[in-house]
């Protein structure tokens, strides 16, 4: 690269141009991202090679590599020493966020009652052979379907894991007839790397926005109640505004999605949020409150009315959710301050599809939002009967990782989500394009 773009990266608000595409992925070479830290931090190779303990020629060679892999500069060489490029400030800062998860380990592992004898950082002996076996052993369940995901010999995987667990000093998974199943130590081992890792693809999605070019992968975790109108009407506007977005959606329980968040594989979780906050690494943001209802087929005997009590309908057969749904634990609270028992012999339910058609083909009633059912109600499969269900309000809104840096594309959702509860909260709705 020019001495020219390298002073145009110095200049954030400078146009600038890619001399080739970024990679779809930053490679964790620890080396390599060692150097790039030492360097920043020393201001120079004479210096980072002294912070490594390694010689001047293989500090210069590592930097350089990095910066070939990239195809970018990422430090302007002046006579005061190495200054981070725009994009290498970028890639820096990341690469420290990501380092900070493995320190974050030996904490989490001292907490769990794992005592190392080692005085070196786990930090600074794993490497990137490491972290990517421990996440294939953990995601295919055995070390010969990692071995070929990884393109290995099952021996080498063997090898590999028995080694980041002599650098742990404690054992990452138990060794079963039916494959490797992770320990509690593993979990906390596992969540920081991938966290790591997902700061390194966020640290390309930064870089490349510097360019011009907002990309990468927004996975979103939608909760019932969002995946009707919430989450999708603000997808379409994110992608209206940036098309080169990857945006995954995901639907499950809010226990198995909030795992999902706090390792990094899923990047926020729309719909109830939980009090008291389920745990400290996450915060929750109210979109609004939302109220549930009654509903039935359309053409139900008791649509009709012109007011109802839960009383009158307690004799219905019922389709509820699940019990330790917030929706189900608002549904008791109402029929407890009514003093109504509740409806014997009801379906269970968590499935949005399944239910309507349970409700569809029978008298058979259920509480759902009437966000939920907007579509069902608007093509007349569904309606909603007149029975005030005040003290069912549930708070709606977003979870995200406590500790995250938000990339432009979302930060660009949040604020799509938060224009769409507003529209919800004041009773507004889209009309359907036909």
């Amino acid at each position: 690269m020019s001495n020219k773009v390298a002073s145009i990266l110095l200049h954030p608000n400078a146009v600038r141009e890619q001399s080739r595409p970024l990679p779809a992925r930053i490679d964790p070479n620890m080396r390599q991202l060692r150097a790039l830290v030492a360097v920043a931090q020393g201001g120079s190779v004479h210096k980072a090679a002294s912070l490594m303990h390694l010689t001047q020629p293989a500090v210069t060679r590592a930097i350089h590599e990095l910066e070939q892999a990239l195809g970018l500069e990422l430090f302007a060489r002046t006579p005061k020493g190495m200054v981070p490029t725009t994009v290498g400030a970028i890639l820096v800062e990341r690469t420290q966020r990501a380092f900070a998860q493995l320190t974050h380990i030996e904490q989490e592992l001292s907490d769990l009652g794992v005592s190392r004898r080692s005085t070196a950082s786990i930090g600074a002996k794993v490497t990137s052979r490491h972290l990517r076996t421990l996440v294939a052993i953990d995601l295919h369940g055995t070390e010969t379907a990692a071995a070929q995901e990884l393109d290995i010999s099952q021996p080498s995987v063997t090898q590999t894991i028995r080694q980041l667990e002599r650098i742990v000093e404690t054992n990452l998974f138990i060794r079963t007839a039916r494959g490797m199943l992770v320990t509690r130590a593993g979990e906390i081992v596992l969540r920081r790397t991938k966290l790591m890792f997902h700061e390194l693809q966020l640290a390309r999605d930064d870089i490349a926005a510097q360019f011009g070019t907002i990309s990468g992968r927004i996975v979103v975790g939608a909760l019932p109640l969002a995946s009707t109108l919430l989450v999708p009407r603000a997808v379409t506007r994110l992608k209206q505004e940036y098309p080169d977005l990857q945006i995954t959606l995901l639907e499950g329980t809010y226990e198995s999605m909030l795992e999902s968040l706090r390792c990094g594989d899923v990047d926020l979780l729309v719909g109830v949020l939980r009090y008291p906050i389920p745990c400290s690494d996450i915060v929750q943001e109210k979109l609004f409150e939302d109220l549930l209802s009654v509903v039935g087929r359309k053409g139900h005997p008791f649509a009709q009315a012109g007011s109802l009590k839960l009383a009158d309908v307690i004799d219905c057969e019922w389709v509820l959710p699940y019990k330790a749904a917030p929706s189900r634990k608002a549904f008791e609270q109402v029929m407890l301050a009514a003093g109504l028992p509740l409806p014997k012999h009801a379906i269970e339910s968590n499935a949005l599809v399944a239910l309507r058609a349970l409700l569809i083909e029978s008298d058979r009633l259920s509480i759902l939002s009437r966000n939920q059912i907007h579509y069902e109600e608007l093509h007349g499969m569904l309606s909603v009967l007149p029975i005030d269900m005040r003290g069912s309000e549930r708070p709606i809104g977003i979870t995200t990782r406590a500790d995250a840096k938000r990339s432009v594309g979302l930060q660009a959702l949040l604020r799509h989500l938060r224009a769409v509860g507003d529209e919800m909260k004041d009773g507004h709705t889209v009309e359907t394009r036909r």
